[in-house]
């Protein structure tokens, strides 16, 4: 169905992903913890936190002469969806990037974890999100520009030489904390998503199908439909690799946007910082809400590698103190259009 889809409205729109709902605990190289704590993490951690300045790279990921457009004309259903929803937008996003259209989707989940609660409607604006989570020659030309700092290690969980090797150049960057994520997406032109952007990503999209299974309780809590239905083919989760694997090898999970590996793989920093009861604040509907102006935590999504299933849903939501670097975690970058 979803590369269907994408046929159907354009490259830009194969279908893609659903995130995941387990909380990651910091510090566990193993399985992720399905416990309801967010700990803070004991880390080691000498890397000075870098700021995000402003300046753009001439990194071919943002290529001015190379872009994905979105030019879609359809007016959804409201009896249909539950939402008036105009799809008249067009605007192009960078090459690497894939378009998501303003409008609303429902954030958040019912009878998993209170930090989900409550189910509410949240409005973005369009933006453009990477189709792939960052990869480690990205980062590494970063790095090489002076730029970003070198991840803390350059291992991986199987794997003693993994940055920068060239084989795996592919292969998503991992021990890098919050502030390294946020000054590569500043240096590439970018910044972090918002978690309401990352899990829009990543759930939203079935408007596009005009079909009547849309509507704002729409219960996918996976790119394919259920968690529960996960499968290899689908997501890179415990039982699978046991260690990351190349980015965008799994179109089988990708989002009804066409983005990639937003369950399993990596999770992924966002810009939030995180509340457990943060949500109370959008219980009537918001628009473009970037969470509570401080905090001690930053947000984190998506399952990664050494999740069970049940944290390949998109709702889940992990915290980490914002300089832990982990073997599990890592990012990807938005961007304003």
């Amino acid at each position: 169905m979803a590369a269907a889809l994408g046929a159907a409205l354009t490259a830009v729109f194969a279908c893609s992903f659903v995130l995941g709902d387990m909380p990651l605990q910091s510090g566990d190289a193993g399985d992720v913890s399905e416990a309801e704590g967010h700990g803070d993490a004991d880390v080691e951690s000498d890397t000075p936190d870098a700021d995000a300045g402003d300046q753009a790279s001439d990194d071919a990921e943002v290529g001015p002469d190379e872009t994905v457009h979105l030019d879609a004309d359809a007016d959804a259903d409201a009896d249909d969806t539950g939402f008036d929803i105009d799809l008249d937008v067009s605007f192009d996003c960078p090459a690497g990037m894939l378009p998501v259209p303003p409008g609303p989707f429902v954030m958040g989940s019912t009878g998993f974890l209170p930090d989900e609660e409550p189910k509410h409607t949240v409005t973005l604006s369009a933006y453009c999100i990477d189709e792939t989570e960052v990869t480690n020659a990205a980062y590494a030309a970063c790095v090489a520009a002076g730029y970003c700092t070198a991840p803390w290690s350059n291992g991986s969980n199987t794997r003693s030489s993994y940055y920068p090797a060239a084989s795996y150049a592919d292969y998503p960057v991992i021990y890098v904390d919050w502030s390294q994520a946020q000054a590569y997406c500043a240096w590439a032109g970018k910044r972090l998503p918002t978690e309401a952007e990352w899990e829009k990503a990543a759930r939203g999209g079935c408007e596009l199908l005009g079909s009547s299974w849309c509507d704002p309780g729409d219960e996918r809590n996976a790119p394919w439909g259920n968690a529960s239905d996960a499968s290899c083919s689908r997501a890179n989760y415990s039982g699978c690799v046991g260690d990351t694997d190349a980015v965008g090898g799994r179109p089988e999970g990708d989002s009804l946007y066409g983005v990639h590996d937003l369950a399993g793989n990596v999770a992924e920093w966002t810009a939030d910082w995180y509340d457990t009861s943060s949500y109370e604040a959008c219980a009537d509907g918001c628009a473009d809400p970037s969470g509570p102006g401080s905090g001690t935590q930053r947000v984190a999504r998506g399952g990664a590698w050494n999740n069970t299933s049940y944290g390949l849903r998109c709702t889940g939501r992990s915290a980490f103190a914002p300089n832990v670097r982990e073997n599990y975690l890592g990012f990807r970058c938005a961007r304003t259009p």
